[in-house]
């Protein structure tokens, strides 16, 4: 059975640094023969969560919106990649209204118990400033993943990104990302 490794874009950039990364990320699960695919954030119609608790009773938002598709990706991918840029410490406002609305999943794990098969998570966050703090985005982050059952099993942050796409001229960041991607794809050939 083939691998499928989810890729969520938080920046509203085309071409950014955090899409550049993500690509590279994919890309890398891509050569172990893993199935990718990459969702835009910023791009889509997502409302944020109300609070209704109307999950608790089902595992099922009230809203309907592009989150419908986003639920069944993230809950048949084997791993999720979430690549974001930093704003003011935290997360792009497209990436915190998507976690928001896993509520959902995070409904079906923690309250109603549905099992989830086991997944692996990266993170990866990008900032123009060189001395940028990460800890505020990667805690939240990890609390999703492990929130609606993905074990968060790698990182990367860097900063220094004042200009759009300057990661593309960074090889060994690019390479960083590349093997992020090969790691959440088992080894088929690996002899037991």
């Amino acid at each position: 059975m083939t691998t499928l490794v989810l890729g969520l874009n938080g920046s509203p950039r085309r071409e950014g640094n955090s899409e550049f990364l993500l690509r590279e990320a994919l890309r890398g699960a891509a050569s172990k023969g893993a199935s990718i695919v990459q969702v835009d954030l910023a791009f889509m119609d997502v409302s944020p969560c109300r609070a209704c608790d109307a999950c608790f009773s089902d595992g099922r938002c009230s809203l309907r919106d592009d989150m419908d598709q986003l639920y069944g990706l993230m809950e048949k991918a084997d791993a999720i990649i979430i690549a974001s840029p930093i704003y003011f410490s935290g997360m792009s406002s497209h990436t915190k209204t998507v976690v928001d609305r896993c509520q959902a999943l995070w409904a079906r794990r923690n309250v109603l118990k549905e099992a989830r098969a086991p997944g692996d998570g990266a993170i990866i966050l990008v900032a123009a400033q060189p001395n940028a703090k990460f800890d505020n985005a990667l805690s939240e982050l990890r609390a999703f993943l492990i929130g609606i059952g993905v074990r968060p099993t790698e990182k990367m942050t860097l900063g220094g990104l004042d200009r759009k796409g300057m990661v593309a001229d960074m090889p060994a960041s690019l390479e960083r990302a590349f093997d992020i991607g090969r790691s959440l794809v088992p080894d088929i050939n690996a002899s037991p």
